[in-house]
């Protein structure tokens, strides 16, 4: 069982992990400190339950709830607080949370919860698995790479390949199907505008979404890349979680 603790209370989540991390079972693949943050990783992490408190700064604990089982496939969720009280108990109900206890039940009642949740998860039919998307992540810089990939890991079902150049990566989408390319401009061997222009020219490469992603803001450049059939122009830096949002809007990802 991959667990996820969303707390506001440090010395809590010291106890928790350490209590949790005894049982061979259960793997704890993150803690967070805001309901925020938590839904971030639940998207990121793809935990199978979050341990989730009510009262914290920002986002209750509840409203996190609420939208993480807005999403897709989501985990289970149980609330995990000091305010035991049944307004709390109700709301939780109402929203789908997979289970309600108070923290003075930590000890006594949290692993047969857990038993008892990883037996329902064991349960579940297997749901189908959307195809993995390709996404071709192509520039000359490592960090930037890097920073793009990070920013990525957000969408669902999705897998990364890199290219330095605009000629290693028409030979990588030569070899393998790519759903998507990041591309900068400024690379050296191939410019970005090249690499677009002979992707637009070709009737197997002509509708794989382009993002380029440059540092170049000026109107000249966006206009000529959006002439060359490019599907989105960003300038860096770049917010990743929009970023991620855009990408996987045009891969059906969102």
């Amino acid at each position: 069982m991959r667990i996820l603790l969303v707390d506001d209370n440090k010395e809590f989540l010291d106890v928790a992990e350490r209590f949790l991390s005894a049982d061979p079972q259960i793997e704890i693949v993150g803690r967070v400190f805001s309901g925020e943050a938590g839904i971030e990783a639940v998207n990121r992490l793809k935990p199978d339950l979050v341990l989730m408190d009510i009262a914290m700064p920002g986002m209750s604990g509840l409203d996190a709830i609420r939208k993480i089982k807005e999403q897709p496939d989501p985990p289970m969720v149980v609330v995990l607080t000091l305010y035991d009280n049944p307004e709390y108990r109700t709301v939780a109900k109402e929203i789908r949370a997979d289970g309600f206890l108070s923290k003075s039940e930590f000890g006594t009642r949290l692993l047969p919860l857990i038993d008892e949740l990883s037996a329902r998860l064991s349960a579940q039919p297997p749901s189908k698995e959307k195809p993995m998307k390709h996404i071709l992540i192509v520039d000359d810089s490592t960090t930037m790479r890097r920073m793009v990939r990070a920013s990525l890991q957000e969408i669902r079902d999705v897998q990364f390949s890199e290219a330095v150049n605009g000629l290693e990566a028409i030979e990588k989408m030569a070899l393998d199907p790519v759903d998507l390319l990041t591309l900068d401009l400024n690379m050296p061997d191939m410019h970005g505008l090249e690499v677009l222009g002979f992707l637009r020219s070709h009737r197997k490469y002509r509708d794989i979404p382009v993002v380029v992603l440059t540092t170049r803001g000026d109107e000249e450049s966006r206009e000529a890349c959006r002439s060359a059939g490019a599907s989105l122009y960003i300038t860096k830096p770049f917010d990743p979680h929009a970023f991620a949002q855009r990408v996987g809007e045009l891969i059906g990802r969102s």
